[in-house]
């Protein structure tokens, strides 16, 4: 049985870890990440979970001997000024629904893990989804030498929380898992629309991530005649209305440039560098929509007399969950009596990992209201514990 009133002290609790109000900044790679970590794991010990952290940071409990392991949880990060639920929910739901079937003395046939990955945000080092792609071997070359704002590497990081900087050494062999499931925050308004509480998600969009340099000349903004300019700023804005346009005349797709760095950065000089992220997302032929994007890159650039380099951080391609674990979490979610629809996910997930690793894969949506990366965003304890205890229907129908 969910205890409703320890989860409710528990996301309180959480939140406190790089908190302020209602906004939650706790990077990944960071103290306040290990530190999140730490409390996660120190509940699941004293149920007598055995606690490890692999080379990527990512913290396992586990609960059971050996064999096919049933693996759930979400990720503890989050973005800048983002929200208390997004991540967070789904370890603390995870770790509830396992506790509730200790103290129920539940006999439990396979092997569970709670699971709190690593940076899934990728808000410090641009590389999204990371813990969960180090695990399934999915990292590109030279992660780990990816740096932040402040010139720390990924590899740094790690070392500075007691790893060898070797992320990579975190993968793990798929076929030792019998299934993975994950309960998230909705994101969106679809489940409140409905005026229901939980959902389960069918697919997941396809991400790509990338950080675009265009590379002008620096010049004096009072003698430079506008037609002997090559503006950085001015063909990077060109670009972010491209994406924009584009993204809009393709059904299921959205783009987003979120972060713009200007050099020199003074008012008096023609920017002659600039740099920023682009955010390519699609449920459908996203592969067309990435194409489309870049080749306005390269013909605005060519126009405009600048050069365009684009550093690809991360490609997810659009990931299908599987359906007869999607058939499980309906069956628990009809336990608690909600009849959840299926939903597709337009936001990224851990979950893609193992799902394309060919693990079977499936995601529980609680509904959220208010937006997500944003301290606006809300989960009610009410809804979590019933998603909490859908989770805990499914564990239980798949590991006994």
């Amino acid at each position: 049985m969910i205890d409703r009133k320890r989860l409710g002290r528990r996301m309180t609790e959480l939140a406190r870890i790089g908190g302020d109000g209602t906004a939650v900044s706790r990077l990944g790679l960071s103290a306040d990440e290990q530190r999140a970590r730490d409390l996660v794991g120190g509940w699941l010990s004293a149920k007598g979970a055995i606690v490890r952290r692999d080379a990527a940071a990512n913290v396992f409990a586990r609960f059971g001997d050996e064999g096919e392991t049933i693996l759930v949880g979400s990720h503890l990060d989050s973005v800048p000024e983002g929200g208390r639920f997004d991540g967070a929910l789904g370890v603390l739901c995870a770790v509830e629904a396992l506790e509730s079937l200790v103290e129920a003395k539940t006999k439990l046939r396979r092997p569970v893990e709670v699971v709190a990955w690593a940076d899934e945000e990728g808000a410090r080092f641009g590389v999204g989804l990371f813990g969960s792609t180090a695990a399934f071997g999915r990292l590109g070359r030279g992660v780990g030498d990816r740096r932040d704002r402040d010139g720390v590497s990924i590899a740094d990081a790690l070392r500075a929380l007691g790893e060898r900087g070797d992320p990579a050494a975190a993968r793990r062999d798929p076929t030792e898992l019998a299934a993975y499931l994950e309960l998230h925050i909705e994101q969106g308004p679809r489940l409140d629309a409905a005026g229901l509480p939980l959902g389960v998600v069918s697919d997941i969009v396809g991400i790509y991530h990338a950080r675009v340099t265009i590379r002008g000349r620096a010049d004096h903004a009072g003698a430079t005649v506008m037609t002997a300019r090559a503006d950085a700023l001015a063909a990077a804005s060109e670009i972010v209305l491209a994406v924009e346009r584009i993204a809009r005349g393709r059904s299921d797709s959205v783009g987003t440039v979120g972060e713009i760095r200007v050099r020199p950065g003074a008012k008096n000089v023609v920017p002659g560098e600039c740099v920023f992220s682009l955010d390519l997302r699609a449920a459908r032929d996203h592969d067309g929509l990435v194409r489309e994007v870049l080749a306005s890159v390269t013909s605005i650039a060519s126009a405009r007399a600048v050069e365009a380099s684009v550093d690809e951080l991360a490609r997810v391609p659009v990931t299908a969950l599987d359906p007869r674990i999607r058939d499980v979490l309906k069956r628990a979610t009809r336990s608690v009596g909600v009849d959840a629809p299926e939903l597709v996910s337009g936001a990224g997930h851990d979950a893609q990992n193992p799902a394309l690793s060919g693990v079977p894969t499936g995601m529980i949506f609680v509904r959220s209201t208010g937006g997500s990366h944003t301290p606006r965003e809300f989960a009610s304890v009410d809804d979590a514990a019933l998603g909490a205890q859908a989770l805990a229907n499914a564990i239980k129908e798949l590991a006994s």
